[in-house]
């Protein structure tokens, strides 16, 4: 059996966490705000339209902190103006998508008033009235947030949402935004490190929880047709979901391999909860024996291992790190 919308939906999610650093919160006044995407390490492109004009901005990154920054460059025929940071940010690279067809998944990602991501599953409803102008979502424009990034299923930016004539949210393409960055003065797009993503048809998850055991069917020989697994059956348990994935190249001299597992769910209270790891870490090894390859796993589950201590090393953000983990027996 398949489990074609759970993909669909861890997907969406990790999507989401991992393009949650390209999103500020511009506010524009008491209780409002717009979104804005960061394009470099200290520039922010936005929607002219709704952007007051002033001397400076405060902006909530991400991660809840905030940030000042000053005009850069308006342009109010492209409906496009972007903002100077006072203090530089570390940026992820992002990749222009081909994906523009018609009836083509697009994910729409916003900035809520505290920073963390805001998002809505579309599909390409048409192309722009104007020819090279972009697409028009099938979603209404005072559903979009302005300045919103829309992204396509594998993590590739489509352009900036936008609200177009007749409330229609239209995507102005990557290459304006691009052209609109170089003419700011920013001529080249950021080059930390590219959004964590699968790079085509992703297998399923490999979630470190084992199916559990039926019973035996009642038989003859079953003295009791409700009896469980004996002891000898438990198994262990690390209460975490993992995505093989390409090492970003920017990354790889840091992580010492070119693969890994992408986190992309957590138990609550499982030992990978407990242990501190999220969504979107990477997990480079278990006591030392690298995660990657399709049995790499398979040790860990075994019912030696509960109580023991695990040695995680894994990759968050662009930092290497360690923790301890203690395997728990399967609930």
């Amino acid at each position: 059996m398949t489990y074609v919308l759970s993909e669909l939906s861890e997907t969406i999610a990790g999507l989401a966490q991992a393009a949650a650093p390209l999103l500020v919160a511009i506010r524009i006044g008491p209780g409002q705000h717009i979104s804005g995407i960061v394009w470099s390490d200290d520039l922010i492109l936005t929607t002219d339209r709704l952007l007051p004009e002033r001397e400076g901005y405060t902006l909530v990154l991400s991660n809840g902190m905030l940030a000042t920054a000053r005009p850069a460059h308006r342009d109010p025929g492209a409906n496009l103006a972007a903002l100077r940071l006072e203090q530089p940010v570390e940026a992820i690279a992002m990749d222009a998508s081909a994906r523009d067809a018609v009836g083509s998944l697009a994910v729409v990602l916003s900035a809520d008033a505290d920073g963390s991501p805001m998002v809505r599953l579309s599909a390409i409803h048409r192309k722009a009235p104007v020819t090279g102008h972009g697409v028009v979502l099938d979603l209404p424009g005072n559903w979009l947030t302005p300045g919103s990034l829309v992204i396509d299923p594998l993590a590739a930016v489509l352009g900036m949402g936008v609200d177009g004539p007749d409330n229609t949210a239209v995507v102005m393409p990557f290459r304006f935004l691009a052209r609109f960055a170089e003419v700011t003065g920013h001529a080249g797009r950021p080059a930390i490190a590219q959004i964590a993503r699968p790079r085509y048809a992703p297998p399923r998850p490999v979630v470190l929880a084992p199916p559990a055991v039926a019973p035996p069917s009642p038989g003859r020989d079953s003295p009791n047709p409700r009896a469980v697994p004996a002891t000898h059956d438990r198994r262990a348990w690390l209460g975490v979901a993992l995505q093989p994935i390409t090492i970003p190249e920017a990354l790889v001299a840091r992580a010492g391999q070119t693969s890994g597992r992408m986190v992309v769910s957590v138990s609550p209270g499982g030992p990978a909860d407990v242990a501190g790891l999220r969504v979107n870490d990477v997990v480079l090894s278990l006591n030392g024996q690298s995660t990657s390859g399709a049995n790499a796993l398979r040790g860990f589950l075994d019912s030696c291992r509960i109580g023991s201590r695990v040695e995680v090393r894994l990759l968050r953000d662009i930092a290497v790190s360690q923790v301890s983990m203690i395997v728990s027996e399967q609930p």
